[in-house]
């Protein structure tokens, strides 16, 4: 696994982006990052998800809770929502995936909207089971 992590060094518009490579084709991804099923496997233990632009997202781990909305949806490429805890203001997330020769590039970047949005973090341990979770998936 290969891990990029970069932040913002804009004080004004922290965000922060993180990578990883994996040995899985676009559409095994985007299944890893599009299903409620799979994406408990590697977010958190509770994710609700209408995977439509518009839809909702929520994602309950612990005491985190955090709901949002789709923003982007398109298969295999690229999906966005945004999302916050209650109190606080939102972030915008977008992953993207790139097919790569034996595998793909998985970019994530969150970045906060408004004065009390906070980027979240925690993209690196999450990536880190995304690929795990890609590196257990039975290949047809």
């Amino acid at each position: 696994m290969k891990l990029r992590d970069t932040k913002s060094s804009d004080e004004g518009a922290p965000w922060v982006e993180r990578e990883t490579l994996v040995e899985a084709t676009p559409e095994e991804v985007w299944e890893a990052l599009t299903d409620e099923d799979r994406l408990e496997e590697w977010m958190a233990p509770e994710v609700e998800l209408d995977p439509v632009e518009g839809g909702e997202i929520a994602v309950r781990d612990g005491e985190d809770h955090r709901t949002g909305t789709v923003e982007t949806f398109e298969e295999s490429e690229r999906f966005a929502f945004t999302w916050s805890r209650p109190g606080e203001g939102e972030s915008f997330v977008e992953f993207t995936i790139e097919a790569l020769p034996g595998g793909s590039r998985v970019t994530v970047v969150e970045t906060p909207i408004g004065p009390t949005a906070i980027a979240a973090g925690g993209w690196g341990s999450r990536l880190a089971r995304l690929h795990h979770s890609l590196s257990l998936t039975p290949v047809a």
